[in-house]
């Protein structure tokens, strides 16, 4: 019997008792089922794993990337579609940063972790500061 399979009748005793299980006969093998390890990849890819590990190489990279002083007014945000988002404390650094200084920090993240994972910069207000 296709039950058996799956299980022997002592096992199924011994788990029917310890989950508490009221179905006196193991369940039926379910053929379309797919395999668990299928799903993993995809649920992976689906985390973004990968910009999270960019994201913190980017972050522990700032201050030498863009100096001690655009440092302690910006921060790395986030990185999506290979397009990192840079927090700055007050809107005078969205201006100052914009043109030739963020072409350069984009070379120099270019230049440390490659054109594939950072392609282009954004500039935004943090939202976690007030302006002084």
């Amino acid at each position: 019997m296709n039950r058996r399979r799956r299980y022997d009748k002592g096992q199924w005793e011994l788990d029917r008792e310890r989950f508490r299980i009221a179905d006196p006969a193991p369940p039926l093998p379910d053929a379309e089922a797919a395999p668990l390890g299928e799903f993993v990849d995809g649920v992976l890819r689906g985390m973004k794993l990968g910009a999270h590990v960019h994201m913190t190489n980017i972050a522990d990279a700032w201050p030498n990337i863009v100096g001690p002083q655009i440092a302690r007014h910006t921060r790395p945000a986030h990185l999506e579609n290979r397009l990192l988002t840079v927090f700055v404390a007050h809107p005078a650094w969205l201006m100052e940063l914009r043109g030739a200084p963020a072409q350069e920090i984009l070379s120099r993240l270019q230049d440390q972790f490659g054109k594939q994972t950072v392609a282009s910069l954004r500039w935004s207000i943090d939202p976690g500061q007030a302006p002084s």
